[in-house]
């Protein structure tokens, strides 16, 4: 009988062993990733959250075309005026789980809430299926929907802005390579 339980046992070990191994893995690589301990982009926390924040009032990022800025939370982890770049094709996930980007200690965030990302040229919010929904300019989305430089989004107690500092300018020749243009 004891030798049935210290079998088991060494199993859970090793199976424990193994999680806890891919664990420190994948936080290796998201610190690769975001070039910072901890995995996630680089927060710009900015003086006083502003009510109102637009591409002009936040100075770019290097590498980044746009970003989430936080106007208000009820979480303490996120303050008013952090910002959230978004550089090329990446993702930033929001949500309760710990493998999202935007960690949300609201208790309305689900496990893996929602998404934004770019895609041919332009920013897209998608809800992921999130219980209490998420909210673009107070209008619940249920399929991904495109952003304007200045929609609020809010999950729960967390309100933030889209802002955008670069757009892509298609040149006058069709099939010539695209142009970035900053708004000034």
């Amino acid at each position: 009988m004891i030798d049935i339980f210290l079998t088991v046992f060494r199993y859970i070990f090793l199976l424990m062993l193994f999680v806890f191994i891919f664990q420190l893995i994948k936080m290796v690589f998201r610190d690769i990733k975001y070039g910072q301990p901890g995995g996630a982009p680089p927060r710009v926390n900015r003086a006083g959250g502003a009510a109102e924040i637009s591409g002009r009032d936040i100075a770019p990022l290097p590498g980044a075309a746009a970003g989430l800025a936080v106007l208000g939370s009820s979480d303490p982890g996120l303050q008013a005026g952090n910002v959230y770049p978004l550089k090329g094709g990446d993702e930033l996930t929001l949500g309760r789980g710990g493998r999202n980007i935007i960690l949300l200690g609201d208790p309305y965030a689900s496990v893996d809430h929602a998404a934004f990302y770019g895609k041919d040229g332009q920013y897209w919010l998608e809800d992921r299926g999130s219980k209490n929904g998420t909210y673009l300019n107070d209008i619940r989305i249920d399929k991904p929907t495109v952003l304007a430089d200045g929609d609020r989004i809010r999950i729960g107690g967390v309100t933030m802005q889209f802002v955008r500092w670069s757009y892509e300018v298609e040149s006058g020749n069709r099939s010539g390579p695209h142009k970035e243009a900053k708004r000034g």
